[in-house]
């Protein structure tokens, strides 16, 4: 035969309820039987909270995920066709400005080295010409239509020249070697290349990404009920699974206004210093945004709430005695309930909270 909790004797309820708040391996006797009230010594073990007035301030959760900032990021591409010689850094190494990434054998670079030193040979050529027509000319032995083509064909050269020796600058090869260095001081978050690796100059793909990580972003998602609650310059609280602990405080700094289709969330960014490269890139969050304050109310912890027969109440204890107080909810965030039907300052039971109850309603 099964019997409710309120079947229970009295006595055989203030056992119960004592052996709950007991720790393990301690064990004590009530002295005096005492159908009236809750033993002293259970009272003794419970934990309380008290009534305080709180700003009512909305929280939304926000799921998001950490990104390398996008101003603080550099993607390396290969202005050349050509084979990795060597390679120099691996995925997560830190590296610094103008350091060696990778080196390629080129044809492109030994071509473009070649285009440079006949553009230098062709200038050095026609510089003679037109030094040697301008004295055939000043001796009346050419004639001034060949002292013109002349100059032409050494403006061509020097043009040429100049052609030559940018693109050179611009692909920075030597030698039939092209080197790929690192434009900015970070961490390399990206690497699509292995060595021997062949690699094509219209390959759409960055070979590697190098991030500044000092300070990341927090990408997170808000469904569309939650859109009129978050405004930018909100503050939040980042937590990630490696240390959830841990509160990183920021704020809402921009909001994308627009719905990804799929699924049918709008992103905000949260840009948050990171000194230590605790927060890495691609790792998960949650995103507690605070709205602003909408007035203050009475609140309790919500673990101290007993629901029965869809009423609330709570167990109060005043002056080693315990007694239930029905109160009104009138809004739970989180972990805080705000009500009325208490003072400020009385102390709520945050413990075994349900049995005290049965116990105190069955006398």
């Amino acid at each position: 035969m099964k019997y409710k909790l309120a079947d229970l004797p009295k006595a055989c309820m203030a056992l119960v309820v004592m052996g709950i708040l007991s720790s393990c391996g301690e064990h004590e006797a009530i002295v005096e039987k005492n159908d009236n009230a809750i033993p002293d010594s259970v009272i003794s073990k419970t934990e309380t909270a008290p009534a305080t007035m709180e700003d009512v301030v909305e929280t939304v959760k926000l799921n998001g995920k950490i990104q390398a900032n996008e101003s603080k990021q550099a993607r390396v591409y290969a202005l050349v066709s050509g084979k990795i010689k060597s390679l120099s850094v691996e995925l997560g190494d830190n590296v610094k400005k103008g350091q060696t990434l990778a080196v390629l054998q080129s044809t492109e670079v030994a071509g473009v080295a070649n285009d440079l030193t006949l553009a230098q040979s062709n200038v050095d050529m026609t510089q003679k010409t037109l030094e040697s027509t301008e004295d055939l000319y000043k001796d009346n032995l050419a004639t001034e239509r060949e002292l013109t083509s002349a100059k032409l064909d050494h403006n061509k050269a020097l043009s040429e020249l100049n052609r030559a020796k940018q693109v050179s600058a611009i692909t920075g090869g030597t030698n039939a070697t092209y080197t790929l260095s690192a434009p900015i001081n970070g961490t390399i978050i990206e690497k699509n290349i292995t060595n021997n690796s062949e690699v094509r100059q219209d390959n759409s793909a960055s070979l590697f990404t190098v991030a500044d990580l000092a300070n990341v972003w927090i990408i997170a998602n808000v469904y569309e009920s939650d859109i009129n609650k978050v405004k930018i310059g909100d503050n939040v609280i980042v937590k990630t699974l490696s240390a959830p602990d841990k509160n990183y405080q920021g704020r809402i700094d921009k909001i994308y206004d627009v719905l990804d289709p799929a699924s049918r969330t709008m992103k905000v960014r949260i840009s948050m210093n990171n000194p230590n490269a605790e927060l890495k890139p691609e790792m998960f969050a949650t995103v507690m945004v605070k709205g602003k304050a909408e007035g203050r109310m009475l609140a309790i912890p919500s673990r101290a709430v007993v629901m029965d027969n869809s009423k609330q109440y709570v167990v109060v204890k005043k002056d080693k005695q315990l007694s239930i107080r029905p109160v009104v909810i009138q809004k739970r965030i989180g972990e805080t309930t705000f009500i009325t039907g208490l003072q400020e300052g009385e102390q709520v039971v945050t413990n075994s909270q349900v049995f005290l109850y049965e116990a105190l309603n069955s006398k």
